[in-house]
Order: structure tokens, then sequence, then C-alpha cells
């Protein structure tokens, strides 16, 4: 988390300095939002700190309104890749640069098989997500634009786990984390 942190203190003012010259943003057609970020929550699980890569890929309708897919990459105790749809609604601000607000949910695939202490894990599953954000996008330069977001994300994880007297019984984790993202969006 420490070295996320520095990453970002030292991105974000470059990153900044980098926006300078605007131009018109684009308020129609394919939009690319690219982050990277931390979902931080509770001690219940194995890591308090998980890092997290998403990709949005959402068709703009005009100024207020896009509608897209997610995917990526977590680590939470296990390896997983989100999928699902996902809505933003813009609200426009000065110098090109635009407030907004986000709704995903879908489905997280396990991309690997989940170690649970001494117990034999027959399966695992992946589980159930929804993630809500609101964010910034800095004034841009004409092909690409830096965002700032942090959100709310809850997940569910179900995996199977062997059992001496009833031979197997299906185990659900839950994780409630706030998530912090930097990102670029490309259009």
């Amino acid at each position: 988390m420490k070295t996320n942190l520095i990453l970002l203190l030292v991105l974000i003012p470059w990153l900044l300095s980098a926006q300078e010259e605007t131009a018109e943003i684009k308020q129609k057609g394919y939009f690319n939002y690219t982050s990277i970020g931390s979902l931080i929550g509770s001690k219940s699980d194995e890591k308090t700190y998980i890092t997290s890569l998403l990709m949005e890929h959402n068709y703009q309708f005009n100024k207020n309104w896009a509608l897209g897919l997610v995917t990526g990459v977590e680590w939470l105790d296990v390896t997983v890749m989100p999928l699902g749809p996902n809505v933003k609604g813009f609200l426009s601000g000065k110098n090109n640069g635009a407030f907004f607000g986000a709704l995903s949910g879908g489905y997280a695939i396990a991309l690997e098989n989940m170690e649970f202490f001494d117990y034999e894990i027959k399966d695992t599953k992946g589980g159930y997500f929804i993630n809500t954000e609101v964010g910034y996008i800095f004034p841009s330069k004409k092909d690409f634009s830096v965002f700032l977001a942090m959100g709310y994300r809850y997940h569910e994880f179900e995996f199977v786990r062997g059992d001496w007297s009833l031979r197997e019984v299906e185990r659900k984790t839950t994780y409630n984390r706030f998530s912090f993202r930097l990102g670029v969006r490309v259009f």
C-alpha cells in the first residue's frame, strides 16, 4: 500500500502538468478507461489492501451518459477477473473537466484455486460484485484525460471445501471495501 501511495503522489503532479494544453473534449463515441487502484477494507480476510486493475470499454451517447463493459484483474484472497456492465453519468465542469458517477456490477471469475488452511478445496467459484464510484476527469489534451475516483465495492466469493463428516461444505466470503483509483481515459 505504501508503494502504491508513493507512486500515486509522484504521478499526479506529472500527469496534471501534462494537461496544461486543453482541447475540446469529444462527447460521443468509444472511450476506454484504464485505472489502477486499491480496495481498502477490514482485516477479516487475509488482505487489508487489495490491488485492482480495471479496464472499462464505454460508448458515450452524449455529454451526460455512457454505457459499457468493465473487466480487469483483482488480487483478493485469490486472483479474480471481474466482468460486467457499467453505466456512467457526467456533469461538466470548467475547462473541459467533468465530474462523474458510475455503477457497475457482474461476476468475478476465479483465476486460481483457493487455499484455506489445511482444508481440501474442491471448487473455487468466484462471485458477484457491485461497484459504485464518483470521480473527476481533469481537463485534457486531445487524445486522453487523467481521472481520479473513489467509491465502494461489495464482493461475494464462494468456494467448496472437503469436510471429513459432511463430504462437501460450501462457504461464502464477502468483501466490503472502499476503492481509490487513478487512471487515464483514452478517446
